[in-house]
């Protein structure tokens, strides 16, 4: 599979970067704090159909993808009470049916 382009700029220029550290997503997501930040982009890395989305050049420099986080958000929110966790592959197609289903 081929390596998404990282496009990073510091937090004070316009918000264009596809990737960001703990204080892009603070930025982002009004109300998320570092330390859940942290922990979330720990379960990212642990999960197989997000760890593509974290990328750790050194232990302390950390590049989290704003689309693959907001899909983890969402996944995370679905699947809080569920035994049996769906996949974000499931994920998106369950999402699709039900795009289909409300019109």
């Amino acid at each position: 599979m081929p390596k998404a382009e990282i496009v990073y700029r510091p937090v004070n220029q316009g918000e264009d970067a596809t990737h960001g550290d703990y204080a892009h997503l603070m930025q982002r997501w009004q109300g998320l704090t570092k330390q859940t930040a942290k922990q979330w982009a720990a379960e990212m890395r642990e999960h197989p159909d997000f760890k593509e989305y974290v990328f750790n050049p050194t232990y302390r420099i950390v590049f989290i993808d704003y689309e693959g986080f907001g899909l983890f958000v969402q996944w995370k929110s679905r699947n809080r009470y569920r035994t049996k966790k769906e996949t974000l592959a499931e994920m998106l197609e369950n999402i699709k049916l039900e795009k289909r289903l409300r019109k």
